[in-house]
């Protein structure tokens, strides 16, 4: 599945038309992590590049280093699955997901997009390399 980035942000009305196959091929599509206290991350890939393409800890379970824990699932997943890079997507006002990313060590391209469904917000997609699968990373 190609990772659509307009459809980032969607929109209720938007996504409660889709039929109930839709969300079927969503759920089947890439690889979802759950953790307890409740979180969730899901990664598909797209050609060479893997996308951290949904991403929500609950407000009970925030600053207790779950979405660090997802967030290293989704690494370990894309790096075995050989992708070179792990792309995900945040909005500019969004300064504890700036905060994870950046710490993960993904670094934002410098040209931000304005939303499709939230003007005018603006995000941008961070990036982070990945090691060739049985290389050591560079330090």
């Amino acid at each position: 599945m190609r990772a659509d980035p307009d459809a980032f942000a969607s929109a209720l009305h938007v996504e409660a038309a889709h039929p109930d196959e839709h969300w079927r091929a969503e759920v089947a599509a890439g690889v979802w992590f759950l953790s307890h206290p409740l979180g969730l991350a899901h990664g598909t890939l797209d050609g060479s590049d893997a996308v951290l393409s949904a991403m929500w800890v609950s407000p009970t379970a925030r600053g207790h280093g779950v979405g660090v824990s997802l967030v290293g699932a989704v690494v370990d997943w894309a790096t075995a699955e050989g992708a070179d890079r792990l792309l995900a997507r945040v909005f500019d006002d969004a300064p504890h997901a700036r905060a994870l990313y950046g710490g993960a060590g993904f670094v934002p391209e410098p040209t931000a997009r304005a939303s499709r469904w939230h003007p005018p917000r603006t995000w941008r997609t961070w990036a982070l390399p990945l090691p060739v699968v049985g290389t050591a990373p560079e330090s």
